[in-house]
């Protein structure tokens, strides 16, 4: 596992990830293309926007200083996991771009990582801030409408977000 911070994505990057083999044909079967670069996104989408709406309100050195804290908190914990259900979702709507209606589906594998939980306590500590936990999850095959399929993943910033993509328990 190697954990990455950049400047919109804040994740740890699974090597050799078997995960979702068990419906690794169903998938296939269904027109899904399997999500090459397995990853769990720890800070991303809208959260980093809410994120940087913040940091927008600092000084420099004030933002410098608060990144540096959040660099630390993230890299400070040992974000084990453990694979749970696996379940597809769906997802229509305006993802990445305004004037482009799309459908996307995903398989994704819940996983259990109590660090989730400790980062964002932390970092709304740090900032004074609400921002909503991001599901862990492991994206496991995507389906999508548009030419480029690295872009078929679909964010799941909070537990309302994924509710409201009806998900179903695959496994």
């Amino acid at each position: 596992m190697k954990l990455v911070i950049e400047e919109e994505f804040y994740g740890l990057f699974l090597e050799n990830d078997n995960t979702g083999s068990v419906i690794e044909s169903r998938a296939l079967g269904e027109g899904f293309r399997r999500q090459d670069k397995r990853h769990i996104t720890v800070l991303s989408g809208s959260t980093r926007e809410l994120l940087k709406n913040i940091l927008d309100k600092l000084s420099l050195e004030e933002k410098r200083v608060v990144l540096d804290k959040i660099k630390n908190i993230f890299e400070g914990l040992k974000w084990e996991f453990k694979p749970k259900e696996i379940y597809r979702i769906k997802k229509t709507g305006y993802v990445d771009n305004p004037n482009i209606l799309e459908n996307r589906e995903s398989y994704i594998n819940i996983v259990e990582m109590p660090d989730m939980e400790i980062f964002y306590l932390k970092l709304n500590s740090l900032l004074k801030s609400n921002l909503p936990t991001q599901i862990p999850h492991i994206t496991l095959f995507t389906k999508g409408e548009r030419e480029n399929p690295k872009w078929y993943g679909i964010p799941i910033p909070s537990t309302e977000e994924f509710n409201s993509m009806n998900p179903e328990k695959i496994y």
